[in-house]
């Protein structure tokens, strides 16, 4: 009689007990000579059976309706053929397949289909008791902050300490991605183009896609913390960006205050200028081809003696000179970077010789109490004098875990920040001039804030944080400690 094999392994535990693929098949085979069975073809399913369809299993419901003359499948155990009802109803009741077990082989009566049926109801308990346990074992594994799942990209799953490591390979184009995308200036296609030419790829080895790099700059794990089922727990593995990093990326993110209605005429400056006198917004106009800005009166007219109209041309020409004291040579750059290099070498070593200073102190706590329990034990210490040591060991300990956990990790990497900053502020002033007029909106946008205008001129303006670290003086002096990196929070 001519029959089909099926044999299936879905995990490494089953092929460690005995249960692989070779050792299924050779069982069979044994089985089906003994029986006088003919086996025509062989399916190999290697996934597992509480997914939603099997190939293999698929393919063979569909080779025994092309095949009418075969009517036997021979599996090593029903379990590894059924786990559910369902997959029974479609072989046995919809093709009158009769299903052969080289273990609990069950007589083709009554009472075998009851006793198939018992099996059937406890594969699918230990299914069902299966997956109740690994999603417990994921939320208890999240709430200790472990990451239950693939890393994702920055990251390595340690297989020792089943937790996140970082990726020494794709940390830096992560953190590169995070401090390039909170400037503003450039968009999520330009940016994975980017990374692709840096060497970041995706799984497939092509360049990361734009919606998958979003997701990428929104997830919050990047920052130390676990988004999970909804919600927000720490996380034990190092951050790689900053919580104020992650938040200006959000900010690109986030839809315009002003709303998106179109107008019929864009003005670079519109937006940006508020008058000195009244605080209230300055508009802009065309006239007879060319642009002015005036104070709106928003506040009434008897609040504002302003009523002159300044020229755009004029104050393009004023806000060329902002831009132009914080535009730096590449010469300058390299020099900020090489000693931002040295700055972050040398935050490197202290932080290091203060983690293992701390270190040392709590091995010597650790020390301590182990004599104090074998003082204790051994009756030389009464228990009020051991409980009030080891109160004082602990509270000392804890002390010193709290400020080794408070220590700088690598999420403040100056030398990136300084980076992407000095990409801003390279031929900046060119760059405006250059730009149409969503070009020097956007630039305005990225680099000044709080610009005031007065008798048509800019009397008053802001450079945006950390931009202003950059401000030179007439003869090119820089006008503040640009090393002064706390500022350099992007």
């Amino acid at each position: 009689m001519d029959c089909v094999i099926y044999a299936r392994v879905s995990t490494k535990e089953q092929q460690a007990e005995g249960y692989s693929i070779p050792a299924q098949l050779k069982a069979i085979r044994t089985f089906c000579r003994d029986e006088d069975l003919t086996p025509v073809r062989e399916f190999i399913e290697a996934e597992s059976a509480g997914h939603a369809g099997r190939t293999q299993f698929g393919l063979m419901l569909a080779f025994l309706a092309d095949h009418p003359e075969v009517r036997t499948v021979v599996a090593h155990k029903l379990d590894r053929l059924y786990r559910n009802f369902a997959d029974q109803i479609r072989l046995e009741e919809e093709l009158s397949i009769r299903a052969r077990y080289v273990v609990g082989d069950v007589p083709s009566t009554p009472q075998g289909e009851l006793i198939r049926d018992v099996q059937l109801s406890v594969s699918k308990f230990y299914l069902g008791n299966l997956a109740e346990e690994v999603r417990k074992g994921m939320d208890e594994k999240v709430a200790q902050g472990g990451w239950p799942h693939k890393a994702p990209t920055g990251y390595l799953n340690d297989k020792n300490t089943r937790s996140l490591v970082v990726d020494p390979a794709t940390a830096p184009l992560v953190r590169h991605a995070f401090t390039r995308y909170a400037t503003g200036t450039v968009s999520l296609a330009d940016l994975s183009r980017e990374l692709f030419d840096r060497g970041l790829v995706s799984k497939s080895g092509k360049r990361v896609s734009a919606s998958a790099l979003q997701k990428l700059l929104q997830n919050p794990i990047y920052t130390g913390t676990l988004r999970y089922k909804g919600k927000l727990y720490p996380g034990t593995h190092e951050p790689l960006v900053s919580k104020g990093l992650l938040e200006s990326v959000q900010h690109q993110f986030a839809p315009r205050r002003n709303g998106t209605k179109a107008r019929k005429h864009t003005f670079a400056l519109r937006d940006w200028l508020t008058c000195s006198e009244c605080g209230c917004k300055v508009t802009a106009e065309r006239q007879r081809g060319h642009a002015y800005y005036r104070c709106t009166h928003g506040k009434g007219a008897d609040a504002c003696s302003q009523r002159s109209y300044a020229r755009e041309e004029a104050l393009m020409a004023e806000v060329e000179r902002i831009l132009g004291r914080i535009e730096i040579t590449p010469e300058i750059v390299e020099a900020l970077i090489s000693d931002c290099r040295t700055l972050d070498s040398e935050a490197s070593a202290t932080k290091s010789q203060e983690a293992s200073r701390i270190e040392r102190e709590i091995a010597a706590l650790d020390s301590r109490q182990s004599r104090l329990t074998d003082a204790y034990l051994d009756g030389t210490v009464p228990a009020e004098a051991y409980k009030a040591k080891a109160d004082e060991i602990t509270a000392n300990r804890a002390a010193f875990e709290r400020q080794l956990e408070s220590l700088p990790t690598g999420e403040e990497d100056k030398t990136a920040q300084v980076e992407a900053l000095a990409g801003l502020a390279i031929g900046v002033r060119g760059r405006f001039i250059n730009a149409d007029t969503d070009g020097k909106r956007a630039i305005l946008g990225q680099l000044l804030s709080n610009m005031e205008l007065q008798d048509r001129h800019v009397v008053a303006y802001q450079y945006k944080r950390p931009f202003q670290v950059l401000e030179q003086d007439p003869k090119g002096t820089f006008q503040h400690s640009w090393w002064a990196l706390e500022d350099l929070n992007l």
